[in-house]
């Protein structure tokens, strides 16, 4: 959709809305997203509305399931989130949406600089600082939303049902988006074996337990799951989280892995630091630990971040590695009746690696050479094997000295 047509579709949706006559002028795109039309725009004054400036979003239908659903989960995620006190609400305000129009209208954050943009331009001490300061905003977002899934629930099964409407099977491809990560954690767990290394039991064990933890149970809050630095803003107000797309209720210590590993899937800036990492941890246990009380004991809040660490890891390999997930389906099971329960066409309806591969990602450097699309991932894959080895070898149980071993191997495996 053009400039011009997502604009107006806006325009109409804030009129239908607020009332009045919205016109929206002086449109600038603003860049991310991927294929989404991302817009900054201002409100012409008018006594209906009373922000003068807010970002349009429109997301195209791509014909993949799984990447057409992304829509209706963030349209929940900030319909939640809008719903929340000021002081707790992690993100822009929801002004307005339309399903058939695939397009959202939040409240615009400003110009604030990306977390990308600080970790790049920090030092040592400032890159401690702007993770200090990252993890007391996702610690307020967490206690403050933990005990909150039921009202989440209820706004996701309200779209989900007016979605139905319009196309069967909603329900079940969020549902299907949800459990395949955790199918994740067990696909890296056969990708390592694959490729001929040896995984110790405490991996294989702690890798089951996270699987269900993920899904159930656990440290329950809001979180938008997908934490990489370009969308996370710095405002006025401090931290805010962009890009709601796999948001939901989930168990929090992912967040926390998630950052302690050194943003999995994105390219970091510096390597794991361990004083950094633990600023962010004391930082986000601060805010939390009268949510979760049992987290002031060492060994627990070690056991479960140690574990998170695992589950994107392993989970991370499985997305980063080409296979298809086509592939991946044919040969498993398990995955194939995910999708089959979910009516949901592997062949047609899911989108393919980006790039092809010469081979395994995991293949040792000896069978080189790799592409340059390998090398990076490669790159990823040894951020995030290093982070688990330097995280986990702090433990005080021996467990975790070797699951700090088999984590350096892997990397070494990468380097």
């Amino acid at each position: 959709m053009e400039q011009d047509a997502v604009l107006a579709a806006a325009e109409d949706i804030l009129t239908r809305r607020y009332g009045g006559s919205q016109k929206l002028t002086d449109a600038t795109r603003l860049s991310g997203s991927g294929l989404a039309g991302v817009y900054r725009a201002r409100v012409t004054t008018n006594p209906f509305l009373q922000h003068r400036t807010v970002v349009v979003k429109h997301s195209p239908e791509t014909g993949y399931a799984l990447e057409d659903a992304a829509f209706l989960r963030e349209v929940v995620s900030y319909q939640f989130t809008t719903s929340l006190q000021s002081e707790i609400r992690p993100g822009p305000v929801l002004l307005g949406y339309d399903l058939q129009a695939r397009t959202i209208i939040i409240s615009d954050s400003g110009d604030g600089g990306t977390l990308a943009t600080l970790l790049e331009q920090a030092d040592e001490d400032q890159h401690t600082q702007i993770l200090r300061s990252l993890g007391t905003a996702l610690g307020r977002m967490h206690a403050g939303t933990a005990g909150k899934e039921a009202q989440f629930e209820v706004l996701f099964r309200r779209l989900t049902r007016e979605k139905a409407s319009e196309s069967t099977g909603a329900e079940q491809v969020q549902q299907l988006r949800d459990r395949l990560l955790a199918h994740r954690i067990r696909l890296g767990l056969a990708m390592l074996s694959r490729a001929g290394l040896d995984v110790p039991n405490e991996v294989r064990v702690t890798a089951g337990n996270i699987q269900n933890r993920l899904l159930r149970g656990g440290l329950r809050a809001f979180t938008p799951f997908d934490l990489s630095p370009d969308n996370v803003i710095h405002t006025t107000e401090g931290l805010q989280f962009l890009d709601y797309e796999w948001a939901g209720f989930r168990d929090a210590s992912f967040d926390v892995a998630f950052v302690v590993a050194g943003f999995p899937l994105y390219i970091s800036p510096r390597p794991y630091n361990d004083v950094a990492a633990q600023a962010f941890i004391d930082a986000w246990l601060r805010e939390v630990r009268g949510t979760w009380p049992a987290l002031n004991n060492e060994d627990t809040l070690h056991a479960r971040i140690t574990g998170a660490l695992i589950g994107w890891a392993l989970s991370s390999l499985s997305v980063l590695n080409t296979v298809a997930l086509a592939e991946l389906a044919a040969a498993d099971a398990d995955l194939a009746a995910e999708f089959a329960s979910a009516g949901v066409d592997i062949e047609e309806d899911v989108e393919d690696a980006e790039f092809e591969a010469v081979g395994d990602v995991l293949r040792p450097a000896s069978e080189g050479p790799f592409t340059p699309e390998e090398a990076v991932v490669r790159q990823d894959l040894r951020e995030t094997f290093n982070a688990l080895a330097g995280y986990a070898g702090t433990g005080s149980d021996p467990a975790y000295l070797v699951i700090a071993d088999f984590a350096r191997h892997v990397a070494g495996r990468l380097g």
